[in-house]
């Protein structure tokens, strides 16, 4: 019998032989059998806590009224175990620390508190905090702060620990994205990109046409050189809104993606020094200065580049949409799961616009600028008016 490190609730730490780690360890409601997992530490202290928060979650009571759940709780379990290792969960860190400064203003507690006036108090003083930063304060900032404490209620009432659904208020979005960069001013943008990962990110939101976010998750398993495809759904993870695709790889890609698959040293594609990006916006706006391109261009800009000069390729938006992995295609989606072969003529159409003669960076952490030729016929003349397409993107978020 292993030895008990400390016990709570029913639960208790062992060590296992084959791991450094500290297990927690306790039995199946309704039998004797053992189970067990992983605290991810060596540490007794930190295991400790994890312990004693996988116990409360074990034995919380289900169907629980709004008056007796802490909005805090559903919060940090959203932030700390659902987002747990995914791009989002650093910027969702400093939304959940926003809501706790407004609490403790509010004196707001319980989820039951979090009432229409108390949501039309929280946005107006975020709004106002924003503003004394020196920025605007756009309904969008605000829109992605509602929505995680909206995700965060939905997740813990569809595990059944609350009664019923608690509404978020919603705010109007903003107009859709039209902006996007033509041949010229991608070339520019990419002969600028003088690190490899800005460079190589840059070249996978275009070819591919993914969010940042589905980029910066992409890991070494997910890539299929053989098949000639990227799954961008981490094994284990269910779809959501924001689809993930499987989409096929570009000829210019497949060199780039190589080379990540060689150099890989925390088992994801895009990483910086051996340890994964969760964002390239100063890297990216810095490029895009030296480039001479516009302050409205961000990372998001290249998912539209490529969805629009497809579009102007001839690429029927069907395809595109199965490209971008919008719900409302199912068809397309059902062809591009079992045969992503059906996108081939976006990736085709990408290739020929996007095409590069620029070989691999050598394997060197020094700053070099690395110079894009771009080979592509003009085919803006044939571009399809952006409202058209927007259509089809405008479920983008």
């Amino acid at each position: 019998m292993s030895l008990r490190l400390f016990e709570y609730q029913g639960h208790w730490l062992s060590k296992h032989p084959t791991s450094d780690n500290l297990y927690i360890t306790w039995y199946t409601p309704g039998s004797r059998r053992i189970s067990r997992t992983s605290s991810g530490t060596d540490d007794l202290e930190q295991a400790k806590v994890r312990l004693i928060q996988h116990a409360n979650r074990i034995n919380r009571p289900l169907n629980r009224d709004h008056d007796d759940i802490l909005l805090l709780d559903v919060l940090n379990e959203y932030v700390e175990i659902v987002l747990k290792g995914k791009a989002s969960q650093p910027k969702a860190r400093g939304i959940l620390a926003h809501y706790l400064e407004f609490f403790e203003i509010a004196n707001i507690t319980w989820v039951s508190e979090w009432t229409w006036d108390i949501q039309q108090r929280y946005i107006a003083w975020r709004r106002e905090c924003i503003r004394l930063q020196g920025f605007e304060g756009k309904n969008e900032t605000l829109r992605r702060e509602l929505g995680v404490l909206r995700a965060a209620l939905n997740t813990y009432w569809k595990r059944g620990y609350m009664s019923t659904q608690k509404p978020i208020e919603g705010l109007p979005g903003s107009p859709a994205r039209e902006r996007f960069l033509t041949q010229e001013e991608f070339q520019q943008l990419l002969a600028e990109c003088r690190r490899p990962h800005l460079r190589l990110f840059v070249l996978l939101a275009v070819h591919t046409m993914q969010r940042p976010g589905a980029i910066f998750d992409l890991r070494v398993e997910q890539v299929d050189l053989d098949r000639g495809r990227i799954d961008f759904l981490p094994p284990g993870e269910t779809q959501s809104n924001k689809r993930k695709p499987i989409v096929p790889i570009s000829n210019t890609l497949r060199p780039f993606l190589e080379r990540a698959l060689q150099d890989s040293v925390s088992g994801f594609i895009v990483e910086q020094d051996g340890r994964p990006l969760r964002g390239v916006r100063h890297s990216f706006r810095r490029a895009c200065e030296r480039a001479g391109l516009g302050t409205d261009v961000t990372p998001y800009t290249l998912r539209h580049t490529g969805a629009t000069l497809a579009a102007a390729a001839g690429v029927p938006l069907r395809q595109i949409a199965g490209m971008l992995g919008h719900s409302d295609t199912t068809m397309t989606e059902r062809y591009a799961k079992h045969a992503p072969e059906y996108l081939q003529d976006v990736v085709k159409a990408v290739d020929r616009v996007f095409s590069t003669q620029t070989s691999l960076p050598r394997p060197s952490r020094e700053r070099t600028s690395l110079t894009a030729q771009i080979n592509a016929r003009s085919l803006l003349t044939r571009l399809v008016p952006v409202q058209h397409l927007y259509l089809v993107a405008s479920n983008d978020s």
